[in-house]
């Protein structure tokens, strides 16, 4: 985090000034205050005084909550522009426009308890299920899910173009390389996969079948497989996350929650 900057109940004629600086140095702003709100746009509303939580985002979103629920009662997009001013009669306001399609949210400050500004980083990355590294996991201990039959020789298998994914044998023999993707393969993917092909064969010189394993497969995805020979496996990342709990690969949340004793509902 960088630079926090907390104020409570502020006063400062120079508050608009710093707020308009964070905006436009892309910092996270949030006040606390009692406030009223006017929206006119693709509809018009407007929402009388109470206390309430203005969040503007570091890419300039906003969202307006109240003391309850999780969805913000008011937002506009990261495109909007966005200008604060004080006057004599709000100790803050401030304006969101959107121009396409045009829209206005504004947002009048009667009293501002708190103001926080900050600079957050945060990089990661968001997985549904499993990752790549846990996908692989659980399809090396159960080599079934790739076909019948197949059986894992090596996990990482290096070769002059890289390291695949998994290198195995299918039923008859045969050598097959795995290429694995948690998200929807691409043409770049199947690439990959086809290099690995060639290289497994011109050292070995044996050609052995590429399997390209995924959620799913973008259309220029399945028309390189069959214009390469590859071949392909669609797998469902929540049923492989079933199954890796199942078998203690993974653990669930739920767990924690049983043993709390806070029952089974929830989302």
């Amino acid at each position: 985090m960088e630079d926090l900057v907390v104020l409570e109940k502020p006063s400062s004629p120079q508050l608009p000034d710093l707020l308009r600086k964070a905006v436009r140095e892309g910092r996270l702003v949030i006040v606390i205050g009692e406030c009223s709100v006017e929206y006119e746009g693709r509809g018009a509303s407007r929402l009388g005084s109470g206390e309430r939580i203005l969040v503007i985002k570091q890419d300039g979103s906003v969202l307006l909550h109240r003391p309850t629920g999780y969805s913000p009662i008011n937002w506009q997009p990261s495109s909007s522009t966005i200008e604060v001013w004080s006057s004599d009669d709000t100790a803050l306001r401030v304006l969101s426009v959107r121009s396409k399609p045009r829209e206005v949210l504004d947002v009048s400050f009667t009293r501002v308890d708190l103001v926080v500004i900050a600079g957050l980083k945060d990089k990661a990355e968001y997985t549904m299920y499993l990752d790549e590294a846990e996908m692989k996991s659980i399809i090396v201990r159960h080599p079934e899910i790739v076909e019948p039959g197949f059986r894992v020789v090596e996990d990482e298998k290096k070769l002059e173009a890289g390291q695949a994914d998994i290198y195995g044998l299918d039923k008859n023999g045969n050598p097959v390389i795995v290429e694995l993707k948690r998200v929807t393969a691409s043409r770049e993917a199947v690439l990959q996969l086809y290099s690995y092909v060639e290289s497994y064969e011109s050292k070995y010189g044996r050609r052995p079948r590429g399997i390209l394993v995924a959620p799913s497969f973008s259309p220029s995805a399945l028309e390189a497989l069959h214009r390469l020979k590859l071949e392909y496996k669609r797998v469902d990342p929540r049923e492989l996350y079933k199954l890796a709990v199942e078998k203690g690969l993974k653990k669930s949340l739920f767990k924690y929650t049983r043993r709390r004793g806070l029952g089974e509902s929830g989302g």
